[in-house]
């Protein structure tokens, strides 16, 4: 008998490329899904295709394949007029985008009737507002995972956050209604798409990320003992720069420790990189707090380098004040590295409070740094802590979030004829 035909899945990430490094522009916790999503697709025999934005300006038409990685091809998709077009305006282009993928897939399939896919899979609104032109030139169902909505961040939003448009708003109801499935992280994430996106509850699957070990785990044989002051309690906050993650709410709290209990020592460490404006406003803001000197900024870090920073700091602080999962979190976890966090949406799922972590409530820098002071002061109770940490990270496995995957793309697709 002949061997079925690999299937293929075609993955949308149109405003951000899957190998772009995390912690730059608008690469995050998405690019690091999108792109372990794939590996792990690919290792369990999926031929996967990746489809972004070409932001190279010599690039200016047609669809581009390249093979990065064994059964993986990145296409990159050239849209006249979009290579240097910022997020903001990337909605009037999601349908040449869109476009583009049909006729490339059309082309492909005169010569090769398996080159078509089975299942497309957008992640983000733009990719999804993108996927639905794939979809119907092709006939081929879509799936989709918003990573974050505008209904659930305007809801959550802080007085220093600007707010998302009401366009994104209306485009995701749109969109949860016309997909085959949504996948979220949490049971939270779905419950509010259903609340605040109108999503059919039948057709949302929950699939929470994975972990690569071979890159996040604790620094030589297990856990480490972080020690005590007088040497500096450090903690890390890993992301994007922008006033979302919470960035000038770690400094607040930095400045208010640093007034009113000058005998502990803690030094921020802020890996990622923002907007120079945003930037400067947390060097003005060090400043202004008198912890100048505490706060160190890293830039942007490959995920070796921030693995080992992870598992080199006392504490990994995610002050978001909203995150579908905030994978971030998971990944210090694995490093050994107890959390603190908002206790909001899927930080909740992530961190198990009281055993991996902390969960804060709020972003009252106050409250911050009263967490940031216990945790400096008891580091018995944040040793025991980091030992769950690394059990509780081990639980997640990008090949258990393939199988799901795998799962969710054959209950929308028909399965192929064989050869």
């Amino acid at each position: 008998m002949p061997s079925p035909r690999p299937d293929r899945v075609l993955l949308l990430s149109m405003h951000t490329s899957p190998v772009d490094q995390p912690g730059s522009g608008d690469a995050g916790g998405m690019n690091v899904y999108v792109w372990h999503l794939a590996h792990a697709l690919a290792q369990a025999g999926w031929r996967v295709d990746a489809a972004t934005l070409n932001r190279r300006p010599e690039h200016t038409e047609g669809v581009r394949a390249e093979e990065i990685a064994p059964g993986i091809r990145l296409l990159s998709v050239a849209v006249p007029g979009a290579a240097a077009a910022p997020k903001a305006e990337l909605p009037r282009f999601t349908a040449d985008f869109g476009a583009a993928l049909a006729r490339f897939y059309a082309r492909a399939s005169q010569d090769d009737d398996a080159a078509a896919p089975r299942v497309l899979h957008a992640h983000y609104w733009l990719s999804a507002a993108a996927g639905v032109v794939v979809s119907e030139a092709l006939n081929v169902p879509l799936v989709l995972t918003l990573h974050t909505s505008a209904a659930a961040k305007n809801l959550r939003a802080g007085p220093d956050e600007p707010r998302e448009p009401a366009e994104r708003e209306h485009a995701e109801r749109d969109l949860v209604s016309r997909v085959c499935c949504t996948v979220v992280n949490t049971p939270v994430e779905g419950e509010q798409l259903v609340a605040l996106c109108g999503a059919d509850p039948a057709k949302v699957r929950v699939i929470p990320p994975g972990v690569d070990p071979a890159v996040f785990h604790p620094p030589g044989d297990g856990p480490q003992d972080r020690g005590q002051h007088p040497a500096p309690f450090t903690v890390l906050c890993a992301g994007r720069m922008q006033p979302l993650k919470g960035q000038q709410v770690l400094v607040r709290a930095l400045g208010i420790l640093r007034r009113e209990h000058p005998e502990v020592p803690v030094r921020l460490v802020l890996a990622g990189t923002g907007s120079p404006e945003f930037l400067e406003h947390l060097r003005e803001l060090a400043r202004v707090e008198g912890v100048a000197g505490d706060v160190v900024f890293r830039g942007s870090l490959p995920r070796p380098e921030l693995a080992r920073l992870m598992g080199a700091v006392d504490a990994v602080a995610v002050a978001s004040s909203s995150e579908t999962f905030g994978l971030v979190a998971v990944e210090a976890q694995a490093c050994g590295t107890p959390v603190l966090a908002t206790d909001v949406d899927g930080l909740r799922y992530a961190v198990r409070d009281g055993r991996t972590g902390v969960l804060v409530p709020g972003r009252d820098p106050a409250v911050w740094a009263r967490e940031l002071l216990r945790a400096a002061r008891e580091p018995q109770r944040w040793r025991a802590m980091s030992q769950a940490a690394v059990r509780r990270a081990r639980e997640l496995t990008w090949d258990d979030v393939a199988a799901q995957h795998a799962a969710a793309y054959r209950a929308c697709a028909p399965a192929r004829p064989t050869a």
